[in-house]
């Protein structure tokens, strides 16, 4: 019986992928080495999938703040302590300014170890693969690679004992779209850019204000108990 045979079953690529997640690097890299050499196509689909800090930090900003939001603000600081401060000025600029302050101070404030810093950034990854799962973070809109289709296991299946095929000659697209003239227009498409990121800027803009809202409805609620 292989390594792979019990997470064949629904939902036991998740489960491995989980475990890979959790592993030290080293162990991760030793468990998908024996991985690969059962299916270098579920090694292959699990590296693809591995969520990372850093991959993390790359989202957009408007998604960034779904999660800042959420972690404990002193898991947050101790997980961005070190890092260029070029970078933590960008990551924490989808958040409103009070927040943001909060997190600079508490960073200001302490001095992680190493293993405190990484156990850090462990708890922020398992509570962002927590929030996948609530479907707060939605991985086909924020990074589509990192998206597991519901029936990956049968696919990976399929493509472990799949072999290549080559045709001797192209075989015409049936209903390709014409080349229409102005389709590739340079102007045009850094138009469509600048839209899209605008988009963005304003999505994340309404994220941070809302989150702001809460923030100061609580303070108002706790200076009424107050008062």
């Amino acid at each position: 019986m292989g390594m792979l045979d019990r997470y064949k079953k629904k939902g036991g690529f998740f489960q491995l992928l989980q475990l890979l997640e959790t592993s030290p690097a080293a162990k991760r890299e030793q468990f998908l080495g024996l991985i690969g050499g059962e299916s270098p196509a579920w090694e292959e689909a699990l590296r693809k999938r591995i969520l990372t800090i850093t991959r993390v930090y790359s989202w957009d900003g408007q998604y960034l703040v779904e999660i800042f939001s959420r972690v404990q603000p002193l898991t947050l600081a101790n997980a961005l302590h070190g890092n260029p401060q070029e970078q933590v000025d960008q990551l924490l600029a989808c958040l409103p300014p009070i927040s943001k302050r909060k997190i600079t101070d508490m960073m200001a404030e302490s001095a992680p170890t190493a293993a405190e810093k990484s156990t850090c950034i462990s708890k922020m990854l398992s509570e962002v693969r927590g929030f996948i799962s609530q479907g707060i973070i939605r991985l086909e809109k924020v990074d589509p690679e990192l998206h597991i289709p519901e029936n990956i296991e049968e696919m990976l299946s399929v493509n472990a004992f799949a072999t290549p095929t080559f045709d001797s000659e192209p075989v015409a697209k049936k209903d390709s779209k014409p080349n229409i003239v102005g389709d590739s227009d340079p102007a045009s498409q850094q138009e469509n850019e600048f839209l899209k990121r605008k988009v963005n800027q304003l999505a994340s803009e309404v994220n941070a204000l809302k989150h702001e809202n809460s923030v100061l409805k609580d303070k108002l609620s706790q200076i009424k108990k107050i008062a």
